[in-house]
């Protein structure tokens, strides 16, 4: 299965594959099929299913993770006051919060379109033709 096969599914199969896959992999641990050369290659196979599992799994944790983030972070900014308000150090940590807020905004977006669209980068908008 190609990784594209595994961002469809749901956590709960991924787990269970996940499992499945670790478990074929000690079984043939404590046997001779390692010395086989087509075993191995199936080995090796499992082991690569294992990854592409794993990086799924992980980019959905990670995009959960800074959603989280930027929900606080809309927060913490909203508390701060309005622009240009307040003192000199007030003004800073405004900035140094938008700024951080815009970073976690751009790492959602790339992390959303990695795991919803199957790891394909998104298509660029058309350009407007000038009359």
């Amino acid at each position: 299965m190609t990784i594209d096969t595994y961002h469809g599914l749901p956590e709960k199969d991924l787990r269970g594959k996940l499992a499945e896959l670790h478990a074929e992999n000690f079984k043939s641990a404590f046997t001779s099929e390692k010395m086989n050369p087509r075993k191995g290659a199936e080995i090796r196979a499992r082991k690569k299913e294992i990854a592409r599992i794993l990086t799924v799994l992980s980019g959905r944790a990670a995009l959960a993770r800074h959603q989280s983030e930027e929900k606080k972070l809309e927060l913490r900014l909203g508390g701060l006051g309005r622009p240009h308000e307040g003192s000199r150090e007030d003004k800073r940590r405004r900035a140094m919060v938008g700024r951080r807020l815009e970073e976690t905004r751009r790492a959602v977006r790339e992390l959303a379109t990695v795991v919803a669209d199957g790891g394909k980068p998104a298509a660029k908008p058309a350009k407007a033709k000038k009359k």
